[in-house]
């Protein structure tokens, strides 16, 4: 069978499935719990974007949504060029799940798409500012790794040395750190910070084996060396303060 043959029967075998299940969709008692979710899917996989938000409405409009269901709308809204409704569905489920870092990252991408830098920044900043104590380090990284992966570098090194100093015995935010001083060719910094690490223990008194995990993958031997040498003022993340 040719190439444009199977292409044409495969599309032609989806377009059934679609019809089957926008069947199904007139009468929603059919419709399994799965189901709201898998016919959108395959409108999108066809690249019918309008038709996978329509498709959602009535779902989204029951009392309670899936939170799933909310992301997928905000992300076909983004895609079919309705930036500012997309940004009303996160918003909204981040009013009722503050800390969801999906919805932030969507969020964040829908800024950037629109040129709108300050607000990515002062968004993150702002959450992180209001974390609880108890919140800092498990919502506090993923919030630094989002401004890393954007392109915030200093105030995502910021964030990482806040949160080595106030959470002592957890190795992950000095690795964080050590990753994105790499990246930006400080190597001098990232064999302190990766000997900072080792002197950190869990507590059962074990060493974080991510740290040798880092070191193998920037190629280092940091970690292991026992010979002194001062530590970076750069690396330190001592006298970090809140943002």
């Amino acid at each position: 069978m040719a190439p444009e043959t199977r292409a044409r029967s495969s599309r032609q075998a989806e377009d059934l499935q679609v019809e089957l299940l926008m069947q199904q969709l007139q009468d929603q008692d059919e419709l399994s719990e799965a189901e709201p979710g898998l016919l959108p899917e395959r409108l999108v996989t066809l690249d019918r974007l309008q038709e996978a938000e329509v498709v959602l409405q009535p779902w989204l409009s029951g009392r309670s949504t899936p939170r799933e269901l909310t992301l997928f709308k905000a992300d076909l809204q983004r895609r079919n060029g309705q930036p500012e409704a997309a940004r009303r569905s996160l918003q909204h489920l981040l009013r009722l799940h503050p800390n969801d870092l999906q919805a932030l990252q969507q969020l964040v991408l829908l800024d950037q798409e629109q040129g709108r830098q300050r607000q990515v920044t002062a968004e993150l900043t702002a959450r992180f500012k209001g974390l609880e104590p108890g919140q800092s380090l498990e919502i506090g990284l993923p919030l630094a790794d989002l401004l890393r992966q954007n392109g915030f570098d200093q105030i995502a090194m910021r964030f990482y040395g806040q949160l080595a100093t106030e959470n002592k015995a957890d190795a992950r935010p000095l690795l964080a750190l050590a990753l994105l001083r790499q990246e930006r060719g400080d190597s001098e910094s990232v064999h302190t910070l990766l000997k900072q690490a080792r002197q950190r223990r869990d507590a059962n008194g074990r060493i974080n084996p991510l740290i040798e995990v880092v070191a193998a993958q920037l190629g280092l031997s940091a970690a292991r060396r026992t010979r002194s040498e001062p530590s970076s003022a750069t690396a330190s993340p001592e006298g970090s303060g809140r943002p």
